[in-house]
């Protein structure tokens, strides 16, 4: 399986790009996280035809460019059963990998407060690895949200609803626009 060495690449990738980031940034006074985040990868509308909800798990990293900007880079992965279809037989299962370039903009900061809450909206790409039968990569789009509670100057506890939309083909994956929402909690490190 050629898509768990890309994972670990990135993985690896994404924290040799933020630990030199961290330290410009906190000499700059800007805010540097990372997440880690597991929970429900829920597919809507027709892909949920084929695969059922199925369990999450996500990394995260985002770079505070102004007081409430925030460039964000995500990683999930959802583990989906086929759906059961007609005659008792059932869909393959599919593996479907979300790779996210956002902007996130706080709404509410931390301050006086404990929570904090930021919006965000983006772009990248999601992989459909069925059982079976290989894996598609297509174009897609995302929206959602980081609602997090300061537990420690460094540590958050986070909730983070998204929704991503990807553009497949109907001959391919069965509909031309596929709609998985990662609905994951997990903890921020602040670095």
């Amino acid at each position: 399986m050629r898509v768990l060495p890309s994972i670990a690449l990135l993985a690896a990738g994404v924290t040799a790009l933020a630990v030199p980031r961290a330290a410009q940034a906190q000499t700059e006074g800007r805010r540097v996280t990372l997440e880690a985040r597991a929970g429900l990868n829920v597919p809507t509308f027709d892909i949920s035809d084929a695969v059922d909800a199925g369990p999450s798990f996500g990394i995260g990293a985002a770079v505070q460019v102004r007081p409430r900007v925030y460039l964000m880079g995500d990683f999930d992965l959802g583990f989906h059963s086929g759906a059961d279809l007609a005659g008792g037989a059932s869909a393959p299962d599919v593996k479907v990998y979300h790779y996210m370039a956002k902007v996130g903009y706080q709404l509410l900061a931390e301050g006086s407060s404990p929570w904090s809450l930021i919006v965000n909206a983006g772009a990248g790409a999601m992989t459909f690895d069925v059982d079976g039968a290989g894996s598609n990569t297509y174009p897609a789009i995302n929206v959602g949200a980081k609602i997090a509670y300061r537990v420690s100057p460094r540590l958050s506890l986070l909730l983070s609803p998204q929704g991503d939309i990807a553009f497949t083909k109907d001959a391919e994956v069965g509909t031309s626009n596929a709609w998985v929402w990662p609905f994951t909690a997990g903890v921020r490190l602040g670095l």
